[in-house]
């Protein structure tokens, strides 16, 4: 694990969190993430922006995950 890669995907993942909470938020109201965050709802239409924000979160989720495995 390289010490400066994961502060930047931690930074990344904080990000694009803020950013698709914000977005579920506008679309769903103040409790859409404890109401919608696990449904199928939580990603959004195709080519909303709810979907575009739920897209960058998992994939800063998964770099961030890929980051705290130990490199073969």
């Amino acid at each position: 694990m390289m010490p400066n890669r994961l502060t930047e995907t931690e930074a990344t993942l904080a990000v694009t969190d803020r950013a698709w909470r914000a977005e579920m938020i506008r679309a769903y109201g103040p409790d859409a993430v404890l109401r919608h965050g696990f449904r199928p709802t939580a990603s959004g239409l195709a080519g909303t922006r709810l979907r575009e924000t739920f897209d960058a979160r998992r994939r800063a989720v998964k770099e961030w995950r890929d980051e705290r495995r130990p490199h073969a």
